[in-house]
């Protein structure tokens, strides 16, 4: 579970990793099926892939009730929902320069964050491999969500609207007193609980063996959250078919 130490700790830099109760079979099956859907192709060496993968180890993960149980404290809510999950292998690429990407997945007011449930996401990435610094750690920037949230409530336009998922990169947000970014590093079967609003990033992989995450959000009950037409489309037609694949005592985290 998670302690009201790493939500606080969730709350103020937007994200925290904690254990899990996976065991290294699960963690080994995960990897094998992430291995088998993304397999590596040159010139690629980061691959993703949402909403379209039904190898049963994932789906156990999707519907592992940790998850759902930890989301409930994290949004302070009753019940929570499904709302994304996803797969990503991150190959080595030796002889390059370390860089990553900046951006944000999704952005809300202060007054969502504070708010009874939540109106904002939990985001999972269950790293199914280690990650050190240089395995294609996530970079992210602490307390950039509380920055930009501190910034939206100023806004008449941006302020009471529903939270909705579009990225934006670093060179398209406003110019706030943002620290710098660090790595995430976890152990293989850990998961960082966090927010997509803050500034983070993928960065390439310079170590011998491949980075692999599973991704999985969650949104309060009774809260919507925005998707883009394309990506909304796709979520409607993954649900409907994971109904068909969990098991029936877990398919009450699906949308109705």
């Amino acid at each position: 579970m998670i302690t009201e130490q790493q939500i606080e700790r969730f709350d103020i830099d937007g994200a925290v990793t904690i254990d899990t109760p996976l065991t290294t079979s699960e963690i080994a099956s995960a990897s094998a099926a992430i291995s088998d859907h993304l397999p590596f192709r040159e010139p690629r060496y980061r691959y993703v892939a949402g909403s379209d993968f039904f190898a049963q180890p994932l789906l156990d993960l999707i519907q592992h009730p940790f998850f759902e149980e930890v989301a409930k404290r994290v949004l302070r809510a009753d019940g929570v929902k499904l709302f994304q999950s996803a797969i990503a292998c991150t190959y080595p690429q030796l002889g390059v320069e370390f860089s990553f990407d900046q951006h944000t997945d999704i952005q809300y007011c202060r007054s969502d964050l504070q708010a009874e449930p939540r109106r904002m996401l939990c985001s999972y990435f269950l790293w199914i491999s280690d990650v050190n610094d240089r395995r294609a750690p996530l970079m992210f920037r602490p307390e950039s969500h509380l920055l930009i949230g501190t910034e939206r409530e100023k806004n008449s336009s941006t302020r009471g609207v529903v939270p909705t998922v579009e990225g934006v990169k670093m060179s398209n947000l406003p110019e706030l007193p943002y620290v710098d970014p660090i790595p995430i590093v976890a152990k293989a079967g850990q998961v960082s609980v966090l927010t997509t609003s803050t500034v983070h990033g993928a960065s390439v992989n310079l170590d011998s063996e491949p980075r692999k995450a599973f991704i999985v959000t969650f949104h309060a009950s009774e809260v919507e959250i925005g998707l883009p037409a394309n990506q909304a489309e796709m979520k409607h037609k993954y649900d409907r078919e994971l109904k068909r694949r969990l098991r029936p005592e877990r398919l009450h985290i699906l949308a109705a």
